[in-house]
């Protein structure tokens, strides 16, 4: 019972540390004493299940965490996600540092004349297809629904914005069905069942 109570103060611990929290704070949370989350952080007395319930919910992990032993602490959800999203924004800056690259190349050299703000909107759709890569790879399917509309729209527009002809309007044209697929795709379609 003992190395029972050192694992899952131990574990306790670590998962607490990884969330960023303080026992007060954590104690906050949970409706406890910072005095009752130490004696669980020193293994003199372990949490209830309803309260182990609440601690897994809150670090995302399992309940069957805290009882057994780990070399790693989980990373928080939080951390994680917020991690990703600063990932995402490198990304899409890296295109957007590109792009005023080329405006300042292209200005300074006078090679383009009063079309060189095209890459500017260029970088749009760019930005998307990036964003649509990591929004199927790490976020819900409502997120790549929201990337995939976006570029959907700022494809016809870049191109809009840079062929001179007459009805290119029909670019739109073809967005819309294209749209309107998109919706049954990540909308509408059932989702697997697990």
């Amino acid at each position: 019972m003992e190395d029972l109570r050192a694992v899952v103060a131990q574990n306790l611990v670590q998962c607490r540390k990884s969330a960023g929290l303080t026992q007060l704070q954590l104690a906050e949370k949970l409706n406890y004493t910072d005095k009752a989350v130490s004696k669980w952080e020193r293994g003199e007395s372990l949490p209830d299940l309803t309260v182990l319930v609440a601690l897994s919910e809150l670090y995302g992990v399992s309940v069957d965490y805290f009882v057994s032993e780990h070399k790693k602490p989980p990373i928080a959800p939080q951390k994680r996600n917020r991690r990703r999203i600063v990932f995402a924004l490198c990304g899409i800056g890296i295109i957007w540092f590109v792009a005023t690259a080329l405006y300042a190349i292209l200005y300074v050299s006078g090679l383009s004349g009063e079309r060189i703000w095209l890459s500017f909107v260029y970088a749009i759709p760019a930005s998307f297809i990036l964003l649509v890569v990591f929004s199927a790879v790490w976020w819900n399917r409502y997120v790549t629904f929201a990337s995939v509309s976006l570029l959907l729209w700022s494809v016809p527009l870049a191109l809009w914005l840079t062929i001179e002809a007459g009805g290119t309007w029909l670019l739109f044209a073809v967005a819309a069905p294209l749209q309107a697929l998109a919706v049954f795709w990540f909308l509408l379609r059932p989702r697997k069942s697990k």
